[in-house]
């Protein structure tokens, strides 16, 4: 993209995330005057149709560097030093708001650990993908990664690299028909020391501490 063509993306996309914010200040404060409110009727708005009038100019002035911008300015005089290069364009959309989630219920996860028999350095993570409707959600991506910064919060240190890769063999799963997915975790790696892990799926955070010692 060229210089000018960024400079007019980067003041096109700053009016419309401005657009979007005053949208949802918007609403946030006819939702809560519906709480408020005697008759507790709510409100909400749908969409937001916009046109924004917007002028791009390049100005060269003598021993000055060329100047791009998207703002209004009144025109020179003819009698002034320097060229300017003016684009008028007019822009139209629409801003509409959607469900959270796609309309989709909240998704549900539900974490434990259980014994791997005959192996005591090892424990298996159970994952259980739902809905907030009861729909066990199958074929359904599942990530999973060691919570660094939440692990030396909760527990004062970092785990390495090398105990990261170590303690989980893949980072990403895919749920059964029933919702399910499951990964062994090798607990040796942690030498004695616990490890908070977080997965994720579809929006949902889930967060699980797992031991440094077993037997």
């Amino acid at each position: 993209m060229s210089k000018g063509g960024q400079v007019a993306a980067d003041a096109i996309r700053d009016m419309l995330l401005g657009l979007a914010d005053a949208m949802q200040d918007a609403q946030g404060t006819l939702s809560e005057a519906a709480r408020t409110s005697d008759a507790g009727h709510g409100y909400e708005i749908p969409y937001l149709d916009f046109v924004f009038e917007v002028e791009f100019s390049e100005e060269t002035e003598a021993s000055q560097p060329t100047r791009l911008r998207l703002l209004p300015k009144a025109r020179r005089q003819a009698d002034e030093a320097g060229r300017e290069t003016r684009v008028t364009s007019s822009i139209s959309g629409r801003l509409a708001t959607v469900p959270a989630h796609g309309g989709r219920p909240e998704t549900l996860l539900d974490l434990s650990l259980s014994a791997v028999e005959g192996r005591a350095s090892r424990q298996r993570l159970d994952i259980q993908v739902s809905s907030m409707a009861g729909e066990r959600l199958g074929g359904v991506p599942v990530s999973l990664q060691v919570d660094v910064e939440m692990t030396e919060r909760l527990l004062g240190y970092r785990p390495s690299a090398q105990q990261r890769l170590s303690l989980l063999p893949s980072q990403r799963l895919t749920t059964r028909e029933d919702g399910s997915a499951h990964l062994a975790v090798e607990l040796s790696s942690l030498r004695g020391r616990q490890v908070v892990v977080q997965v994720e799926s579809r929006g949902a955070i889930g967060r699980l501490l797992l031991p440094g010692e077993f037997s």
